[in-house]
């Protein structure tokens, strides 16, 4: 095995449980007035966006929002909730950075994300980690998964069976991964008689 591949949310980062109020303080910044449900139907509605589209694409993505919504948010909403979102960082892991340290010096490890590339480096770089990894591919220059080609920015550089994935969600991460050849492991409190589980990423020095 020569490289292993990351997915960020819940994965290699925890997600905060009131991850939507990164939407609250982006509009509070434009001076956007909103009710209570607004916040969650922004964060919903972005969800949906990515499960429909193989990019992410700033304009596509606030033309869908204001349409979707009826409202009028400005570009500028996308640029600052990117930022916001890249300030959301929590571990459950008190040795990821010392797992990663290691990794590093046997494997070649990536990031592939769903997300924009800038917030995720920011996450990744607050949390003191960004350091370990080669390169982050988010969704905003590379293919959403499952689209068959999102690995193809690594696999021009290795062959599949060179390759781990790590990753949170069954459908998009583990069993999209297998499906093009790619080993996976699944990071999840669930346990499985087909895939090779672990609950933290900490977990991966006993694995590798």
């Amino acid at each position: 095995m020569k490289a292993i591949i990351f997915d960020v949310d819940k994965t290699l980062i925890e997600w905060p449980k009131d991850h939507t109020k990164s939407v609250n303080k982006t509009l509070d910044l434009l001076n956007i007035k909103y009710d209570d449900s607004l916040p969650i139907k922004i964060y919903d509605t972005i969800d949906e966006f990515e499960e429909n589209n193989i990019i992410f694409e700033k304009k596509k993505l606030i033309k869908y929002l204001n349409r979707k919504l009826n409202i009028k948010l400005p570009m500028q909403f996308i640029d600052l909730y990117i930022k916001k979102i890249g300030e959301l960082v929590k571990s459950d892991d008190e040795k990821l950075e010392e797992t990663l340290n290691y990794l590093c010096r046997k494997y070649d490890l990536y990031v592939i994300s769903n997300w924009f590339t800038e917030s995720q480096i920011l996450r990744l770089k607050k949390m003191g980690i960004l350091k370990y990894f080669k390169k982050v591919y988010g969704g905003d220059i590379n293919y959403l998964k499952p689209h068959p080609k999102t690995f193809d920015v690594i696999l021009k550089d290795y062959f599949k069976e060179d390759c781990i994935y790590v990753g949170d969600k069954l459908k998009t991460d583990i069993e999209f991964a297998e499906s093009i050849g790619i080993k996976p492991i699944w990071k999840t409190n669930e346990e499985s008689d087909k895939y090779i589980t672990i609950k933290k990423i900490s977990d991966l020095r006993h694995i590798l």
